[in-house]
């Protein structure tokens, strides 16, 4: 479980925020699309992968997400990760952003995949928005590949917040011959207190752990999902489930956290 930690000094008035549309065509326009930067090298740099995204980033609106014109949402950090499988050579790049540190202001992770095509690195897929996110302007992080399927793997995003307790939680996108597929989350942890010191004690502590279990004859692997009551040093498993592939795992709603 990955632990995320945020920080809030006030609260503010917030704008709505408007979902991005995640489309490779409705993002390129006409001249960007002409002008897409191609890399003949062995690896890629962060510094590429900057380039190689900037005609999409050129048409995202960054307005200000509260009244303040300095509260726009700032790319601070990224992760760049390659791998390969039977379909070919590929990167993918994970961009954080980050939101105004107070109040419920949002943050988010974009995915964009690059591929190795007659040996120049292109864009390949990508998606807007994927995943993570908090308050306080947590974006969330890249955690790891997850094997699940026999030619599929998934991109683990990390998310949530700490406040007057934690909630966290994962992001799962479905990664098949370097394009983006079907999404799926679930909570992680849940858990307030109260207390200070020697005297906090936890009130309520949830967690859900979960692994992939390969079938035979199957495409795609089983999730198995275990939900946990944490209250205690000895955590008792009060629920589990196999969820079986069907264009995506759907998370039963009782694995859902309250507050």
């Amino acid at each position: 479980m990955a632990v995320v930690t945020c920080l809030s000094s006030c609260t503010t008035k917030e704008k709505p925020h408007i979902p991005i549309q995640d489309s490779t065509i409705t993002a390129q326009g006409e001249k960007a699309a002409t002008t897409i930067p191609i890399f003949d090298k062995d690896s890629l740099r962060i510094a590429d992968a900057e380039m190689l995204v900037q005609h999409i980033y050129d048409t995202v609106d960054n307005s200000p997400q509260t009244d303040s014109m300095e509260d726009t949402i700032t790319r601070d950090d990224a992760s760049l990760k390659y791998f390969k499988d039977h379909s070919g050579q590929y990167y993918v790049y994970v961009v954080e952003n980050r939101g105004p540190m107070y109040g419920v202001s949002l943050g988010w992770c974009d995915l964009f995949i690059f591929k190795r095509l007659d040996g120049l690195w292109k864009l390949n897929d990508f998606r807007l928005q994927a995943g993570g996110g908090g308050m306080y302007g947590n974006p969330g992080s890249f955690e790891k590949f997850e094997q699940i399927g026999e030619e599929s793997k998934a991109i683990v995003i990390s998310g949530g917040q700490t406040h007057m307790g934690n909630n966290f939680n994962l992001t799962m996108v479905e990664l098949t011959k370097g394009k983006l597929g079907t999404t799926f989350s679930f909570p992680t942890r849940s858990d307030y207190g109260e207390g200070a010191g020697d005297d906090y004690k936890l009130k309520v502590c949830d967690e859900n752990q979960y692994h992939f279990r390969k079938m035979p004859g199957k495409k795609y692997f089983e999730l198995i999902l275990e939900r946990f009551n944490c209250l205690n040093d000895n955590s008792v498993k009060v629920d589990s489930v196999v969820i079986p592939y069907r264009n995506g795992y759907a998370i039963p709603e009782r694995f859902a956290f309250e507050g």
